[in-house]
């Protein structure tokens, strides 16, 4: 009988697990044990999964969590992800950045220690704007510059070296319309009504297909990823 073929299932959190619908697969993390450690994803069958395994785990900077979702590989294996998230704090603002650290992960669980893919899959940042009453004039109010960025991982058809292909999709945005990290927004001409948008940066908006490079035992994109650091680097 011909082997089930790759399946990316959602995980929910079910009694403090992140199990698939049918409780047949379940995502834990192991816990960093020093500064050089990363937190790596573990799969159990559900009905030997623990109890209550914790939904993150916290070392140095960063947080960590289960990526929601489990690719099904047709040899039995798996890809399991870890979500990284980093935050910092600026003067009257903030930001927050996840990165999606995907794992082969073999038959009995257990992931192998490199990721097989890193990319941004979430960030959002606030940097104040308005240092005075003129400043809210001419910010009508808007006196925070936003930055947003979401990437979302698919399956995209057929295996390479056993893993299949995938579809990576990422979404861009700044806030009020003309902002960028790059520059002083206090030199900009005053807002407009019009400008106070969600701009979509088509640089930053982007999908690429990766695939399963056995070489450098990682995903390699079809084409060169675009310098988004603006947005996915608080």
């Amino acid at each position: 009988m011909r082997a089930a073929p790759d399946r990316l299932v959602p995980l929910a959190a079910i009694n403090g697990q992140y199990c698939s619908a049918d409780r047949r697969w379940c995502v834990d993390l192991s816990a960093p044990q020093d500064q050089d450690a990363q937190a790596l994803p573990i799969v159990r069958a559900g009905d030997a999964a623990p109890p209550m395994p914790p939904p993150s785990e916290t070392f140095a900077d960063e947080t960590y969590a289960v990526w929601p979702r489990l690719i099904l590989l047709e040899d039995g294996s798996f890809l399991a992800g870890v979500e990284a998230r980093t935050s910092t704090a600026y003067s009257g603002g903030g930001g927050s950045a996840t990165e999606l650290r995907l794992f082969r992960v073999t038959p009995d669980g257990q992931a192998v220690a490199t990721p097989v893919l890193r990319v941004p899959v979430a960030a959002s940042l606030m940097i104040r704007a308005c240092f005075g009453e003129r400043d809210m004039r001419n910010r009508r109010g808007a006196c925070h510059d936003e930055y947003g960025f979401s990437g979302n991982i698919e399956l995209a058809g057929d295996a390479t070296n056993g893993l299949p292909a995938l579809a990576y999709v990422s979404e861009a945005y700044a806030f009020p319309r003309g902002v960028s990290r790059m520059a002083d927004s206090s030199a900009n001409p005053r807002l407009k009504k019009s400008d106070l948008v969600r701009e979509r940066d088509p640089e930053c908006s982007f999908t690429r297909r990766f695939r399963f490079d056995a070489a450098t035992g990682s995903y390699q994109p079809d084409a060169p990823l675009p310098e988004c650091s603006e947005y996915t680097v608080p």
